[in-house]
């Protein structure tokens, strides 16, 4: 009997002692294929990481191309489009005023005539790189608004603002002028309109009203800013130091 227990006792102790190593090598095989599958888990979550940032980029490569005008590198006149809707809505709603530029090349056809096309494309892109440097906030939008003709929005800006802005890229541009050695001139004319938009207000009024002034700077000779109402130009003419914040 006593052997039979002493038997019986070797034998359970047996199959504990092999119990306990196939347990380990479940558990080993267990902690291995974890392992393996946290790895796996680990590289396709970079991959995947890598494909967002891929698609993000191309994202953004396509947006850029949507918004800006290859030629000149600024803003395309869509993007204006868009751009001038929005901000008429949030000057609406603020109660603040926006004011809207349009500038021109003076004589750009005479460029191309006498020098050919690609003179033209480049006084495009000297006039688009030049406006851009004498913006100082980020919330001025400048943008390639047709052929040689470009628009800047100014939010928060009034009539005497945008005026003495428009009057400053023109002042510089003909300063900068007279120390570049090139084929051609560069000179600007320009036409401002600033409002608070009202209830029935869109981008056809402001753009009319400053294509307004424009034309009356261009019919009065060229290479000054005018302003609608035309009355408002003659004052800011008289004023002198800077009042306000561009």
């Amino acid at each position: 009997m006593t052997e039979l227990l002493l038997y019986f006792a070797a034998g359970l102790l047996l199959g504990l002692v092999v119990a306990g190593l196939a347990g380990a090598k479940t558990l080993n095989r267990w902690k291995k294929a974890a392992a393996e599958l946290e790895a796996e888990l680990r590289s396709h979550s970079f991959e995947l990481q890598i494909t967002l940032d891929e698609l993000a980029e191309k994202n953004q490569q396509l947006q850029q191309q949507t918004q800006v005008d290859a030629l000149s590198g600024i803003y395309n006149r869509a993007y204006f489009d868009s751009q001038m809707r929005a901000e008429i809505k949030r000057s609406r709603r603020e109660q603040r005023v926006l004011a809207l530029v349009l500038l021109d090349i003076d004589h750009f056809k005479r460029i191309n005539d006498t020098h050919g096309h690609l003179a033209g494309d480049e006084a495009i892109k000297q006039v688009s790189a030049f406006i851009r440097q004498q913006l100082k906030r980020s919330a001025d939008k400048l943008f390639r608004y047709g052929g040689e003709e470009f628009a800047l929005i100014l939010p928060n800006t009034n009539l005497q603002g945008a005026w003495q802005l428009a009057e400053k890229i023109r002042q510089n541009l003909e300063t900068a002028q007279k120390t570049t050695e090139q084929s051609f001139e560069l000179r600007l004319s320009a036409g401002c309109y600033a409002a608070i938009p009202g209830p029935e207000s869109d981008n056809d009024d402001y753009i009319r009203f400053a294509d307004s002034a424009l034309y009356r700077a261009k019919e009065a000779g060229r290479n000054q800013v005018h302003s609608y109402p035309a009355t408002a130009a003659v004052a800011f003419r008289a004023l002198s130091g800077e009042v306000n914040e561009h």
